[in-house]
């Protein structure tokens, strides 16, 4: 089973980017990019999702393993699961890539104070929608700040600077759904 590390770097050799290269094209560190190749660290979903815009790749492409030849059922137990270590967060995909998807959607499975990154981030999708299946989310929108709880949900531009953290003391479980490619 490659590892998201792997893929990556195999992407961006497929695609004959530098580590430099790839960095400006995400505003990620190059560091940081070959720390990922290289397993060292683990990627939050703000990070996954830039790297995949910038390889013009579904975000589930660095979950999947292989095409489903019934790619309409995802059972819980063959969900992909990766752990972030800076978001405190499990991110599982809850479909299959398949080609010429219009949807992606995770479940996020948040610590008592995980967050999405360090800063608010933006990207191309334009939309995405969120919803609370329990705990306490306080999901930021550029300036503006709205506190989200179980069954409460989100429909936004994600174009502009957004973000969350789990605010509450349990974990919390977020159903994210952002456009394919």
């Amino acid at each position: 089973m490659k590892t998201v590390g792997n893929k990556l770097k195999s992407l961006r050799e497929k695609a004959q980017l530098s580590l430099r290269e790839l960095g400006e094209k995400t505003g990620l560190s190059a560091s940081f990019i070959s720390q990922l190749e290289l397993g060292q660290v683990s990627p939050s979903l703000a990070s996954l999702e830039n790297l995949a815009i910038a390889l013009n790749i579904n975000i589930t492409h660095f979950f999947d393993d292989q095409t489903r030849p019934d790619t309409i059922v995802m059972r819980k137990g063959d969900r992909r699961r990766i752990f972030s270590q800076g978001s405190k967060a499990i991110i599982q995909p809850l479909a299959y890539e398949i080609s010429k998807k219009k949807i992606e959607p995770f479940m996020l499975v948040v610590e008592a104070g995980g967050i999405s990154g360090e800063h608010p981030y933006s990207s191309r999708h334009e939309e995405e929608f969120g919803i609370v299946l329990q705990g306490k989310i306080r999901f930021t929108l550029e300036e503006k700040k709205y506190i989200l709880e179980n069954g409460d949900s989100v429909y936004f531009n994600s174009t502009k600077p957004h973000g969350w953290k789990n605010i509450g003391k349990k974990e919390a479980i977020i159903i994210l759904v952002i456009p394919g490619l």
